[in-house]
């Protein structure tokens, strides 16, 4: 779908905007939770996907709590039709809190966090072998770098040095119920030491967003992206409850007042 590529920072920002919009109807029309995380990594979805992907490129959503900003990314693609995209969080409907593989524009399926990397991985190795183009992409969540699988997929990687795979941490500092246990000093220790070249970004600017992945960087590259969970909300901006609770109707007209 390259005809839909942006072409400057601000037409990314003006469809964040939108989206930002969309996601917390959505969330308050569905009362699916995780609003929070969505508004962390959603810049960075947008980026990818409107910016820097092409058609020899893959992406995996590891942190599948956040499915719904893929899903609002992916409908305004044109990927996710919008009979599809209108029945999100009703009964039989394949959009759901977090992703169903066979779903379109969705390469695997999450329900506990930690396995995106590993399967990243796979399909990278797999692309590298066989000679084939293109990059694949990985989105994670800070919280997730502390599990044993991704730990494991991290060494992995490092030991064959995979290239063509970028790892993103939406780093917001923040899981389940209290600040991410791991720190973002200890991920970006544990990477470079496992031989990945690590940088970081501000994860809600187009510009340095899109100039990291353009960069000639050597892979495995890990990009720590510092982000704010629930932005574009004040009154979620860095609160727990952005995690968990739906918008109400109060704090979409507050996003509406602060555009």
């Amino acid at each position: 779908m390259r005809d839909l590529k942006m072409k400057s920072a601000d037409e990314l920002k003006a469809l964040s905007k939108e989206l930002r919009k969309d996601l917390l109807i959505k969330h308050n029309e569905s009362k699916i939770a995780h609003i929070g995380s969505d508004l962390s990594c959603l810049d960075i979805l947008i980026a990818l996907h409107f910016e820097i992907m092409g058609d020899d490129d893959r992406f995996v959503l590891s942190k599948g709590h956040s499915a719904l900003a893929l899903y609002s990314v992916l409908h305004k693609k044109r990927i996710i039709d919008d009979n599809t995209y209108d029945s999100l969080g009703k009964d039989g409907s394949r959009l759901g809190e977090h992703p169903l593989y066979g779903t379109e524009g969705i390469e695997i399926a999450t329900g506990s966090l930690g396995h995106g990397l590993s399967v990243a991985a796979g399909i990278a190795l797999s692309k590298e072998r066989n000679k084939e183009k293109g990059k694949v992409y990985v989105l994670l969540s800070d919280g997730e770098c502390q599990e044993g699988s991704t730990l494991e997929a991290m060494n992995f990687v490092g030991i064959n040095k995979i290239k063509s795979l970028i790892a993103i941490v939406d780093s917001n500092k923040w899981q389940a119920f209290d600040r991410t246990l791991l720190g973002e000093e200890r991920i970006k220790e544990e990477f470079a030491a496992a031989g990945w070249n690590v940088v970081e970004i501000d994860g809600h600017d187009y510009e340095s967003i899109i100039r990291v992945f353009e960069a000639k960087n050597e892979g495995p590259l890990l990009i720590v992206a510092h982000t704010v969970l629930g932005k574009g909300v004040k009154s979620m901006e860095d609160r727990l409850e952005s995690h968990y609770r739906p918008p109400t109707k109060e704090q979409i007209e507050e996003f509406d007042e602060e555009l």
